[in-house]
């Protein structure tokens, strides 16, 4: 049976998980207060780049993208971060929705799976 390797979070849940090749992150979240959905996205992809590196990884491997949005008319201010972030030709498969969020002042939360 593989072993799980855990990156730490909080007292309720991991930062990531990595199993069997695959790391999980945890639903990921602006931590530092921009309030635009650009500086929010910003946030969010780099501490994405941030744990990913941690599980020994990349941006390059990730598999798969769900992205919330509290509104949806952030979907193209969203998109013109995500898109300068994603590595061309190894684009993941993704899913996007509009989404009640944690906290009103969250606009934008994402999960990612990456090989390693």
């Amino acid at each position: 049976m593989a072993e799980l390797h855990r990156i730490p979070g909080t007292t309720r849940m991991s930062a990531a998980i990595t199993h069997n090749g695959t790391v999980y992150l945890k639903g990921v979240t602006s931590r530092n207060g921009p309030t635009d959905i650009a500086g929010q996205t910003r946030d969010v992809l780099g501490q994405i780049d941030r744990l990913l590196a941690e599980a020994g990884t990349s941006k390059e491997k990730v598999i798969q993208v769900m992205i919330w949005l509290s509104d949806i008319a952030d979907f193209e201010a969203m998109n013109a971060i995500y898109d300068d972030w994603v590595v061309e030709g190894r684009q993941p498969v993704r899913a996007c929705v509009q989404a009640s969020l944690a906290s009103p002042a969250l606009r934008v939360e994402m999960q990612v799976q990456a090989a390693v």
